[in-house]
C-alpha cells in the first residue's frame, strides 16, 4: 500500500499469476478503502494483515520480542497468555473476545489490564486497542498488615513446625526487606558486631524462567543500612553458627538457603511455607510483601521518624507514607 509517498508492507500472498491470491488483495484493499471513506481507517495497517491460521504473528513476535529484552513478569505472563488465546487483536470485535476470554480464564480485572497495557505497548497505533477499559476495582492495601499478636502466633508456629525458615521469616518481620533482598542476602553484608544489615544487592528473578535468578543491585540503585534489634542478632548468631555446622559458607555465602540443596531460595517456595503456616494459626493467609507492609506500617505507627524509615526501606518519605501508613490497632489516645 503506498501512503504519503512511500511504500508500506501487509503481507504477501502469492504470485500475481494466482487468481486467489489477487482476490485476497483486491479484498483487502477494497476494505482499506471502505475504512478511509469512513474515517476509520487503521494507519498502523494492523488490520488488514492476514493471520495465520487465526493467529497474528506479528503481534506474538513483537511481544516474544518484548518479553526477551525486558525479562520481566509481566511481559512474560502477557506473551503467554496472547499466545495461549491464539487469536488476533485488529478490530474492536476482537479486542473485546478477548477480554472476555482473559475474564472466563479467571484472570483478574488488574492482570487484564496489566496485558492490554503490555500488548498495547507494542502496537501503539492500534486503535481498538487504546479504546478499550478495564476497569480495576481498588484494592485495600490495609488488608495486607498483620496485626501484633497475628505475627507473634505466625512466628511461634514457623519456630515449632518450620524450624528451617524460621529464621528467614523471623528477619524479613524485623526488616521489612524486599523479596529480592532477602533471598540475595548474604553473610559479608551481616553486621553483627554493629547491630545492622547492608543492603547493596539483590538476587532478582528472571522474568522469562521464573527459578533462575541474577545478581543485581537494589531498586533505587543505592545502598542502605537497616538496623537489627538485639533479639534478631542473636537469633543471626545462632543460626550463623549451624550454617557453619552444615559446612555452608558465612563469610560471602547466602544467609538463608533452602534445606535441601542449600541453594537459593524462590518466592514460590517461601509463600508456600508462609501461607501454610497463616493457615494452621487460623488467619487468611496474605501475600509475601504483606511482611514488608506490616513492619513498616508499625513502625510508622509506634512513632518512629518517617524520614528515618524511608531511609532504612528505601523510600521516599512522600511514597513511604502514601504506600505504608496503615491502620495497625496502634491506636494511643491522649489523657485529660
Amino acid at each position: 500500500m503506498r501512503r504519503d509517498g512511500k511504500d508500506h508492507f501487509i503481507n504477501r500472498l502469492g504470485r500475481w499469476d494466482d487468481p486467489i491470491a489477487v482476490a485476497k488483495a483486491q479484498a483487502i484493499s477494497a476494505e482499506i478503502w471502505r475504512d478511509y471513506r469512513e474515517g476509520t481507517l487503521d494507519w498502523s495497517l494492523t488490520r488488514y494483515k492476514p493471520l495465520v491460521e487465526g493467529k497474528d504473528p506479528d503481534l506474538l513476535k513483537a511481544l516474544e520480542e518484548l518479553m526477551l529484552r525486558k525479562r520481566q513478569g509481566r511481559t512474560t505472563h502477557a506473551y503467554r497468555v496472547f499466545k495461549r488465546y491464539g487469536g488476533a487483536l485488529r478490530t474492536g470485535r476482537e479486542v473485546k473476545d478477548f477480554v472476555l476470554w482473559m475474564e472466563a480464564e479467571g484472570l483478574a480485572a488488574s492482570t487484564r489490564s496489566t496485558i492490554i497495557s503490555t500488548i498495547r505497548s507494542v502496537q501503539p497505533g492500534n486503535k481498538a486497542l487504546a479504546a478499550v477499559h478495564i476497569k480495576v476495582p481498588h484494592r485495600s492495601v490495609q488488608e495486607e498488615v498483620l496485626r501484633k499478636g497475628e505475627i507473634q502466633r505466625i512466628l511461634e508456629d514457623l519456630r515449632v513446625n518450620e524450624d528451617w525458615y524460621y529464621p528467614c521469616f523471623s528477619v524479613w518481620l524485623g526488616t521489612g526487606l524486599r523479596n529480592a533482598e532477602l533471598i540475595g542476602l548474604a553473610w559479608d553484608c551481616v553486621r553483627l558486631e554493629e547491630g545492622e544489615l547492608l543492603i547493596t544487592k539483590t538476587l532478582r528473578r528472571d522474568g522469562v524462567s521464573n527459578h533462575r535468578r541474577t545478581w543485581g543491585g537494589t531498586k533505587t540503585g543505592k545502598s542502605r543500612v537497616v538496623p537489627l534489634r538485639e533479639d534478631l542478632l542473636v537469633l543471626l548468631r545462632e543460626h550463623k553458627d549451624h550454617m557453619e555446622a552444615l559446612g555452608l559458607d558465612t563469610k560471602t555465602g547466602l544467609v538463608f538457603v533452602t534445606p535441601n540443596t542449600h541453594g537459593h531460595l524462590y518466592d514460590s517456595g517461601l509463600e508456600i511455607v508462609w501461607k501454610r503456616s497463616q493457615r494452621r494459626v487460623g488467619i487468611q493467609p496474605r501475600r509475601l510483601y504483606s511482611q514488608r507492609h506490616s513492619l513498616l506500617s508499625h513502625a510508622l505507627a509506634m512513632g518512629n521518624s518517617p524520614a528515618d524509615l524511608a531511609a532504612m526501606a528505601g523510600h521516599r518519605t512522600e511514597q513511604l507514607l502514601n504506600t505504608y501508613a496503615k491502620p495497625t490497632g496502634r491506636v494511643k489516645l491522649p489523657s485529660w
